[in-house]
């Protein structure tokens, strides 16, 4: 059976465990070995010191000076060295005279007996104090040797004190135990330690794996990418915590110069078009419409709050610009349609006056008929198309001129009327657009006034190719009030479906660097005057 060709993983909580209990092993190991080393060399210097200074206090002792000085035997200084060798713990305090024979020695059957090492005696004996470390009968030790003078200052003996290595390991050995249960109890905190920093981080993961984590983002960046609205987050310090594919391009596109990172600083003029409002209000906002560079986005904002603190906010954000002039163009081409619909209905009627007739066999009336809306006919075609060169705007014109002569409103082109031939794209749908709402909202200015005329005004300035429209209605004006916002989006004062035509007007003027003027004149009289550019197509 073939092996697995792939290794089960650790968990995070265990890999955390080992790690940290793996380091706290190999500290506390590295810091008892450093501290064994201290705790051997400090014993050994304080053995040193311990056996000097008792050295220097035996050759001190009276009764030890006076058993010198009289060369005996006595039991005196053995009861005195072996006091002094129980009180200070010490393994042997042996006094030898000047002939160096041991007149003291923890093994009684030594004394008298000649010192093992001649040599350390006679350093000493010629007035030199020193350490020695040899064999002796004791064992291997480390020993002080320390003259013992007389109040003339002679040189009668030596006392030797010292330490054998057994009992210098046994206290080592004893230090020892008490670092180790330190380590033992370091070791404890440590795993302690390690298993509570593991379930902690654990926790603050929700209980996700690295791996799950990384699968977690990999798909939280793919569902993102694929959302078609764009998305920002950003921090209380205005740095950008999330974006997506689709905000970045939309911004470049926007404006070239603003390439946007996750951890880069949103520029101050998009923080101040997006989240200024949601960062002072501290309020979720719904389907706001903003304008940046000629672009339409609708977005939504709302605030970010952790644990209930204010720490950012987030914007779901779509352009809508495509779709605005969809609108421009779709609401020129209703005007188009709904003039052309008034005209064909114009000619409805005459062709049942004419079918009447010829039911009638009143032939000779319907010949002067024909006649008569010919030429009627033709005088208003040919005064409208020889000062409108355009034939879309012309045919437009005559549809209005049929539609104000149903509802009884008199319909004036302007003498000083002139059109030449316009490029056709996308401004001929523009101009229908404004054409089409600035007389319609004339011919329903006018509906309850008691003279009914609406006056249009088209010029085309050859040499700074604009186009002048002036459109003046015999209504009951607009006051002061209004005039602040007709132009607003859903303001109407018809119906509550109504009052996108003059703010599409706007927004489309002004995203062509036009004009657009609002007066009342004699009190009852209102008057729409719009300027922009467009450029003038062929003759041919």
């Amino acid at each position: 059976m073939k092996n697995k060709a792939y290794k089960r993983r650790l968990s995070l909580q265990t890999t955390i465990i080992l790690i940290v209990i793996s380091s706290t092993i190999v500290s506390l190991a590295a810091s008892m070995w450093l501290i064994r080393q201290f705790v051997v060399s400090q014993e050994f210097d304080h053995s040193r010191d311990k056996i000097a200074a008792i050295a220097k206090i035996a050759a001190s002792n009276a009764r030890i000076i006076s058993a010198l000085e009289n060369k005996e035997l006595s039991d005196a200084i053995q009861t005195v060295t072996l006091n002094m060798k129980q009180d200070t713990n010490v393994d042997f305090v042996v006094v030898v005279n000047h002939d160096k024979l041991r007149l003291s020695h923890p093994d009684s059957r030594a004394i008298g007996k000649p010192f093992s090492n001649p040599n350390d005696i006679q350093l000493a004996l010629d007035g030199t104090s020193h350490y020695s470390v040899k064999d002796g009968i004791l064992g291997n030790g480390i020993r002080y040797f320390e003259p013992v003078k007389n109040s003339q200052g002679k040189i009668i003996g030596v006392v030797c004190v010292g330490l054998t290595m057994d009992t210098i390991t046994s206290d080592i050995k004893h230090a020892q135990n008490t670092i180790f249960i330190g380590i033992l109890l370091g070791l404890s905190a440590g795993v302690a330690g390690a298993v509570f920093l593991a379930k902690k981080i654990k926790k603050e993961l929700f209980g996700l794996e690295p791996i799950e984590i990384a699968q977690s983002l990999e798909e939280k960046e793919l569902v993102e990418n694929e959302i078609t609205e764009s998305i920002i987050a950003i921090d209380k310090e205005h740095r950008i915590l999330l974006i997506n594919k689709e905000a970045s391009d939309l911004v470049f596109k926007i404006n070239s110069r603003y390439v946007l990172q996750i951890k880069d600083i949103l520029p101050r003029v998009l923080f101040d078009i997006l989240f200024s409002k949601v960062f002072t209000e501290r309020q979720r906002l719904i389907n706001q419409t903003i304008a940046i560079d000629n672009f339409d986005l609708v977005a939504n904002i709302s605030p970010i709050y952790t644990d209930g603190s204010f720490t950012g906010a987030v914007i779901t954000f779509r352009d809508q610009s495509e779709m605005t002039q969809l609108i421009h163009q779709l609401s020129g081409t209703e005007q188009y349609i709904h003039s052309l619909r008034a005209q064909t209905h114009e000619f409805m009627n005459k062709m049942q006056v004419i079918m009447g007739m010829v039911e009638l066999k009143q032939y000779d009336e319907v010949s002067k008929f024909i006649q008569q809306f010919n030429t009627g006919f033709r005088a208003e075609v040919g005064y409208i198309t020889d000062k409108i060169k355009t034939p879309a705007i012309a045919g437009f014109l005559l549809g209005k001129a049929n539609e104000a002569a149903e509802q009884d409103i008199v319909f004036v082109l302007a003498n000083k009327s002139n059109l030449p031939v316009l490029r056709v794209d996308e401004n001929i749908h523009f101009l229908l657009q404004i054409l089409g709402n600035l007389i319609s909202n004339a011919f329903d200015a006018v509906q309850q006034s008691a003279e009914k005329v609406v006056t249009l005004s088209i010029m085309y300035d050859e040499e700074g190719n604009i186009v002048m429209i002036t459109v003046t209605d015999t209504g009951y004006g607009i006051s002061r009030e209004l005039k602040d916002k007709i132009f607003e989006k859903n303001f109407s004062t018809k119906d509550k479906e109504r009052g996108y035509g003059l703010y599409l007007v706007n927004k489309a003027v002004k995203a062509r660097e036009g004009m657009i003027e609002v007066t009342t004149i004699e009190s009852n009289r209102t008057q729409f005057y719009i300027e922009f550019p467009m450029i003038k197509g062929d003759d041919s």
